[in-house]
């Protein structure tokens, strides 16, 4: 057993943390849920299959978010027991980074003497704000997508510079994609949540007037992200929604083109399919100017249509 900075390591991956009042598990073995159950009476296997549950004086709280895995994310689960000294968590073997912001506010704030549902406010408030830290990354995102949004929009007005084309715009839609769906977990995430932290306030509701302030400020500073995810959603569907906008005006410009090409060599076609009839007796094909006459009729008749579309603005 050994003591840092007010940390007690007591085996493998649980920790003692604030004085005891807070036991950090990380790992979900069978050896280390029968340890904590022996020290503690907490039970989390049972407490897994419900959402919410109370037992044996401790309330089981669920709770999940998205953080950052190097270059992609990942969805972290936790599970909260609190009792009105004891808070324990069990979280995945890697090290869930709002928890490490928890215990870093706490020690930076000198809040040793914390109580247990005041460790549990400063966890629940961790992880909403890991959770706003990320949805605001994604908005810096939407505004890189913005731009190249508009480099596209502006492409489609120019008429020197380089065509683009659906490579250009697959990627972002995909980035968008990815976007949207990471969005629709940091609500999904940011409700549950708030719903763990109502949870609390009912079952802890004889601990003081006091607590139940805390609870209540921590659910309105919890649903106060939520405008924030919805702001950042609505930019990505307006950005998707362009994308798709672009495309198609694209994809109409190049249907106009051949539209155009068609009408412009169709009465050309007709005059060449009239003369390759295999008739026995044609006599303009006996008439000296014959040839001439024909190449400017294919040249008038291929310029009226290019004429009457260009009056009518369909080259524009």
């Amino acid at each position: 057993m050994s003591k840092e900075q007010g940390t007690t390591t007591l085996s493998g991956n649980v920790q003692s943390l604030i004085g005891g009042r807070w036991v950090r598990v990380r790992g979900e073995s069978p050896r280390l849920h029968a340890e904590l159950r022996d020290a503690y009476g907490v039970d989390f296997e049972d407490a897994a299959a419900a959402s919410f549950s109370a037992e044996n004086g401790f309330s089981y709280v669920p709770v999940s978010y998205v953080t950052r895995a190097g270059s992609g994310y990942r969805t972290m689960r936790i599970m909260v027991a609190v009792s009105t000294s004891t808070v324990v968590t069990i979280e995945p073997e890697e090290a869930a980074d709002a928890l490490d912001l928890a215990v870093a506010r706490m020690g930076r704030d000198g809040r040793e003497n914390d109580s247990a549902v005041e460790v549990v406010g400063s966890i629940l408030q961790a992880i909403a704000d890991t959770t706003d830290e990320l949805v605001s990354a994604m908005s810096l995102g939407t505004e890189r997508m913005m731009i190249e949004t508009g480099a596209i929009l502006e492409s489609l007005e120019a008429k020197k510079s380089r065509e683009f084309g659906v490579s250009d715009v697959t990627y972002t839609q995909q980035e968008l994609a990815d976007m949207e769906s990471l969005l629709s977990y940091c609500m999904e995430s940011q409700l549950a949540l708030a719903e763990a932290a109502r949870h609390l306030r009912a079952k802890l509701w004889g601990l003081g007037a006091q607590v139940r302030t805390d609870l209540a400020r921590l659910i309105d500073d919890i649903e106060a992200i939520e405008p924030h995810i919805e702001f950042v959603h609505d930019r990505v569907r307006l950005l998707q929604q362009t994308n798709n906008l672009a495309l198609n005006v694209k994809q109409n410009q190049i249907i106009k083109v051949f539209s155009v090409v068609t009408a412009v060599f169709l009465p050309v076609m007709l005059l060449s399919t009239y003369y390759s009839m295999n008739f026995e007796n044609m006599p303009i094909l006996e008439w000296q100017f014959a040839e001439p006459m024909i190449i400017v009729l294919s040249f008038v008749f291929a310029l009226a249509p290019l004429l009457y579309v260009r009056q009518r603005g369909w080259l524009r």
